[in-house]
């Protein structure tokens, strides 16, 4: 994984083919894979600062709604507000170690900012921050916003993530943390605290400690709680059902990494080792490209559109044999070697170390990606000499991890000879516990979505635990709060092919399902012209496994001309 220093992280500029949007934003093919896994300040000249001094008595809050007869801070103007804010009696001992007050800008409203930290033991303290919006805009909720990769930073301290969430989200108050580490990689993982704090614990005490703030800042408690993050982040959510199902009214998860050691133990000694093992089984951003147009071209019309989407993956079977390099290796044509390392990204695989539940394998991708960033930005990186893609980096760290060694290396790294340390990990970080009918019964509402592209975390392998759950409680009741939705060639950081719709507010649609009780059936993606506002296309986002197919007739740019369907 390329490593640039957080400060140079930043919103990507919009570009002719792909659009800027609050929801689903356009993505930069070289870092937006990265970002997740490099901790740091970002934006710091933009806050003013305040070191708390006193204190003052809080009265702690419970889940759920209702009123309170503490006097409201934030009745004050926003900055007279956030300078005088103080507290010491947070839960879990956390403690408040500034205010900051934001001003607006272009993207993001006036907002004050809690900082603090929860001290859990020697080797891991979590890092967090609430952010308080006015009383005038506050909508009565919170928003805890999950983070991605390996954690270590602060979620909205990152352009990237407030756009995720998009401007629905500026009337909650927010809550994000660092999960308990600071720094990059997985080196924290030796500790059982640490571990624990960031598969699923830090996000429950810092939902608490915000709640908590909210509740006095306001002087009344949140009327919901709401979680929202994607890839690991949307790991932490749908963990939150199962260990802390009380926590939140809904979760909205998005491409969520739930079985992070499947993942590892698999790409390592198949496709990884094999695409690393010789120059030849490599694909270079040429060879992607070739690759991308030629599979787009055998498979773009099974959706019954041709329009350089994707939609019917299940039934593209394209295998580039006609690719094959005749004689000498060159940009236009792929080499054996790399056919076979396409092939890899598209099976299912098997592993002799047995993870949580059970689990043995870790299925394929899905069609589309190679189209996106995904396939250099997770798969093969931009350089075979030094490897830079985040699958290489996640499986390397993982290997340091459980062999106690800085030098492991994927090309040698024997998972068989680890089961108890792997099954260790998988056992704290998976989220994969089918039983989540007490989320169920406390009138928890759950929304996946997920990218067919996504050649990070495989749709497979949550469409299996959704069937799981749907096994475990009963296709009925699962449709009575629960839903998986899928779009064509949206690849793992909600970048694509650049013609697709891919822009929806999932959590306006969350909102509108616990409020009014309007299950998120007819959720429209949107494409829109960039830098604008102007809506140019619309896709049905489908339940999966169906998929939007044109219905011959009618403007493929409007929604009403596609159907969901199964084949």
């Amino acid at each position: 994984m390329a490593v640039l220093p957080r400060t140079a992280l930043a919103v990507p500029e919009e570009t002719s083919s792909q659009e800027t949007h609050p929801m689903f934003p356009s993505t930069s093919r070289a870092t937006e894979a990265h970002r997740r896994s490099i901790p740091g300040p970002v934006h710091a000249g933009r806050w003013a600062a305040r070191t708390l001094g006193a204190s003052a008595a809080l009265a702690l809050a419970a889940c759920g709604g209702g009123g309170s007869d503490a006097p409201s801070l934030a009745a004050k103007p926003l900055a007279e507000a956030c300078a005088a804010y103080t507290s010491a009696a947070l839960p879990h001992g956390a403690k408040v170690t500034r205010t900051e007050l934001r001003k607006a800008d272009s993207t993001l409203p006036d907002a004050c900012i809690v900082r603090g930290e929860i001290v859990s033991s020697p080797e891991s303290t979590i890092n967090w921050a609430v952010e308080l919006p006015t009383l005038a805009q506050w909508n009565g909720k919170t928003l805890t916003i999950g983070g991605g990769g390996f954690d270590g930073f602060i979620p909205t301290d990152d352009p990237w993530y407030q756009q995720l969430v998009g401007p629905s989200a500026h009337a909650y108050v927010k809550i994000s943390s660092d999960s308990g580490h600071q720094i990059r990689g997985f080196a924290w993982g030796k500790s059982d605290v640490a571990l624990r704090n960031h598969a699923f614990d830090a996000n429950h005490f810092v939902l608490e400690v915000g709640t908590a703030i909210a509740t006095e800042f306001y002087g009344k408690r949140p009327a919901r709680r709401y979680h929202m993050g994607h890839s690991n982040g949307g790991r932490s959510g749908l963990i939150a059902t199962q260990k802390y199902p009380k926590d939140y009214d809904g979760v909205v998860a998005m491409e969520p990494a739930i079985s992070q050691q499947a993942h590892q133990v698999n790409l390592g000694p198949t496709v990884l080792r094999h695409i690393f093992k010789s120059r030849d089984n490599w694909l270079s951003a040429a060879k992607i490209a070739l690759y991308a147009k030629a599979e787009t071209a055998a498979c773009d019309g099974l959706d019954g559109l041709k329009d350089g989407i994707i939609g019917n993956v299940e039934a593209c079977s394209y295998v580039p044999t006609d690719l094959l390099c005749k004689g000498a290796d060159s940009d236009t044509c792929l080499t054996a070697g790399q056919i076979e390392s396409i092939r890899l990204i598209y099976s299912d695989h098997k592993t002799p170390v047995t993870l949580s539940r059970g689990a043995v394998g870790y299925p394929r991708y899905g069609r589309g990606g190679a189209s996106t960033s995904d396939w250099q930005s997770y798969m093969f990186g931009t350089s075979f000499d030094a490897p830079d893609s985040f699958n290489h980096m996640a499986v390397t760290e993982a290997a340091r991890l459980v062999e106690g060694n800085p030098n492991a290396n994927i090309l040698t790294h024997d998972p068989t000879q680890y089961q108890a340390q792997y099954a260790r990990l998988a056992g704290m970080i998976d989220g994969t516990d089918p039983d989540i009918s007490a989320f169920a019964d406390n009138g928890g509402k759950l929304l996946i979505w997920y990218g067919l592209g996504d050649t990070c975390v495989s749709v497979y392998r949550t469409a299996d635990y959704f069937e799981s759950v749907k096994q475990r409680l009963g296709a009925s009741k699962v449709q009575g709060f629960a839903r998986m939705v899928i779009s064509p060639s949206n690849g793992h950081d909600l970048d694509g092919a650049g013609t697709e719709p891919r822009s929806i507010d999932l959590l306006a649609a969350m909102d509108a399902w616990v409020e009014k009780s309007t299950a998120p059936d007819k959720l429209v993606a949107t494409k829109f012209a960039p830098g604008t506002s102007t809506p140019v296309a619309q896709r049905p986002v489908c339940e999966y496994p169906k998929f939007p197919r044109y219905n011959g007739t009618g403007d493929p740019a409007k929604a009403e001309s596609f159907t969901c369907s199964a084949t």
